[in-house]
């Protein structure tokens, strides 16, 4: 599952997190990606990996 966003923030994190997580839920996978601008971390929620990376590294990545 892939969630884009221009950043994560005290305003949307949250918000970003639990999207993900539902989608990642549904579909029963083993984590999922947020794409923002420059952003990088990483998540562990309920055995499942969040991946936070920037546009760039990942559009590099998929090429």
């Amino acid at each position: 599952a892939i969630q884009v966003t221009y950043e994560l923030n005290a305003d949307n994190k949250n918000r970003e997190i639990e999207g993900i997580m539902e989608a990642v839920k549904n579909f029963n996978l083993s984590g999922g990606l947020i794409i923002t601008l420059d952003q990088e971390d990483n998540f562990e929620i309920e055995n499942r990996k969040i991946l936070v990376k920037p546009v760039w590294k990942w559009m590099l990545e998929t090429l």
